[in-house]
């Protein structure tokens, strides 16, 4: 059975991969930083189905709250067979309004959150040959103008590095990093001419269900093959940011 720990557990894609997690028996270490009543919802139905899981609420752009996070984690199930990075709020502001606190909140957010988590759970890793995976967005490696998400897309980009270059160095530890690049997602909070806009240029039709980015992070951490680390992998029907 593995010990599985997800931060930004109570967005919809954090819900989604919660869920797809616990269904394949995982024992499950679910992080959010304020929103209580969706972490009681995911506790009601992780109970409904005997799931075993423990919560913790912090605030992961401080470095030691990352560390006591971990330290939770291992002295709740003794082990930690895999991260997944779910924090990463979608901020929708044109550049030239983002103010100097804005960006830093970008990045903390959805950038230095990442690497703290994984800095403090390598060696919990390394001993279980476990797994990191990631969030990006389709096309992080296409570097495009995004204006009116500017931190985010800048914060997400540094995530793909982080997650190449983690993959590299952990490859003799047999601990394997990747990213999941969603594309627009059906719950994502932008504004409605520029989801009109977007959605209308996606081959596949529609934008993602938060359920499949969920199966594809379970299938990430038990299916795939161990060959498979540093990608980033997109889940968008075919669309590119």
């Amino acid at each position: 059975m593995k010990t599985l720990l997800i931060t930004g557990s109570t967005s919809a894609i954090g819900l989604a991969v919660c869920q797809a997690l616990a269904e394949r028996g995982a024992q499950l270490v679910l992080h959010y930083h304020a929103n209580r009543q969706k972490a009681d919802v995911l506790a009601a139905w992780l109970d409904a189905r005997g799931g075993e899981y423990s919560f913790c609420q912090t605030d992961l752009t401080r470095p030691g709250n990352a560390k006591a996070l971990i330290a939770h984690a291992l002295e709740r199930f003794g082990r930690l067979d895999g991260l997944v990075n779910g924090v990463g709020p979608y901020v929708y502001k044109n550049i030239l309004e983002v103010t100097p606190e804005d960006w830093l909140a970008d990045i903390d957010l959805n950038l230095n959150s990442c690497f703290h988590t994984c800095h403090y759970a390598l060696d919990a890793l390394r001993l279980s040959r476990g797994q990191i995976v990631n969030f990006a967005f389709s096309g992080v490696d296409n570097i495009k103008p995004w204006p009116m998400s500017a931190g985010y897309s800048s914060a997400k980009t540094g995530v793909a590095a982080l997650t190449k270059s983690l993959a590299a160095a952990l490859a003799p530890d047999k601990v394997r990093v990747n990213a999941i690049c969603p594309g627009l997602t059906e719950d994502q909070d932008i504004g409605a001419e520029e989801r009109q806009a977007m959605a209308a240029q996606i081959p596949y039709g529609r934008p993602v269900m938060p359920e499949e980015i969920g199966k594809t992070v379970a299938w990430l951490i038990y299916d795939s093959p161990e060959i498979i680390t540093g990608s980033l992998l997109s889940v968008s029907g075919g669309w590119e940011y």
